[in-house]
């Protein structure tokens, strides 16, 4: 467990608030954050939508929502539409802010069924209130925590009796995982030159491991994989599963790296997917990403 009280903890958490403060601010002048913007994402596209329509086709009209890690809120908003009753949290004031001013937005343009309200909050220090929601939702955020078993036994008490934890997250990269992305990285025109990526396969050091690395991305962020498969574990542990499945064993970086141009590239992304999806039915390879739903007896 870190404390609060550590001064390297409370450096690297001002970090951490920066850089998500920044890259909201850089999304804002693309797009506003919305459902619609992001179904036009790659990532989305080829790999995440599967799951992000799960995840929202579990959500009902009426449900009192936690919502951990909201970001800018765009996931927060398409439950709101279809009648939750949403509480978001998420470190960065800056996403908070843009998620506030957007809802607000969105309130005056739309007959919004639910509602949202909006927290800056350290999720590795967390307080909610007791037996409140009916549904939590954590989306690609639990692997940049640390205090994981006191969080995960903070939502059991927030959770009411029956209620579902829908869970989409970051696992480790494999060494199997690791080698199919590094040789698909090297064969296809990426955004790193064929000269470059030469000199890498030579440099000093386990190519495998670097590889790994970069699939993780280690050291984009402060907390970036400072947790694996932990979250499972608790998970599984505390609550009873209900479903679980991972996905995106090397499409997912190798869709981050392509430089092809459009029709091609979604074409090969496509079929990269349906050979990663079949290599993970049969168990020869594991998914990057994790979807998993509990429920508290």
């Amino acid at each position: 467990m870190v404390s609060t009280n550590n001064k390297k903890y409370r450096e690297e958490i001002k970090k951490e608030e920066a850089l998500w403060n920044k890259t909201a601010g850089t999304e804002l002048k693309k797009h506003p954050p919305d459902y619609a913007y992001y179904k036009e994402t790659l990532p989305y596209k080829i790999y995440r939508h599967k799951y992000v329509t799960k995840m929202l086709s579990n959500i009902q009209p009426g449900d009192k929502v936690l919502e951990l890690g909201c970001y800018n809120g765009w996931f927060s908003l398409e439950m709101a539409r279809k009648g939750a009753f949403v509480d978001a949290h998420d470190i960065s004031t800056n996403a908070i802010k843009i998620g506030k001013n957007y809802y607000q937005k969105c309130k005056k343009e739309e007959c919004l069924k639910g509602t949202i309200s909006y927290f800056v909050t350290d999720l590795n220090y967390p307080n909610f209130p007791n037996n409140t929601y009916d549904v939590i939702v954590i989306r690609n955020v639990l692997h940049h925590l640390t205090n994981l078993q006191i969080l995960f036994y903070e939502l059991k008490k927030a959770l009411k009796n029956g209620g579902d934890i829908l869970v989409d997250d970051a696992l480790p990269c494999g060494k199997k995982e690791a080698l199919i992305s590094g040789i698909l990285l090297f064969l296809l025109p990426t955004d790193i030159p064929y000269r470059q990526k030469l000199k890498r396969v030579f440099k000093k050091g386990q190519i495998l491991k670097r590889t790994q690395g970069l699939v993780d991305a280690c050291g984009s962020s402060p907390f970036e994989g400072v947790t694996g498969q932990e979250s499972v574990i608790y998970l599984m542990r505390i609550f009873k599963q209900l479903s679980y499945s991972s996905f995106a064993a090397f499409v997912g970086t190798v869709t981050a790296h392509l430089k092809l141009s459009n029709p091609f590239k979604k074409l090969l992304l496509r079929f990269l997917n349906f050979v990663d999806i079949f290599l993970i039915k049969i168990g020869l390879l594991r998914g990057t990403i994790y979807y998993l739903v509990v429920k508290k007896d």
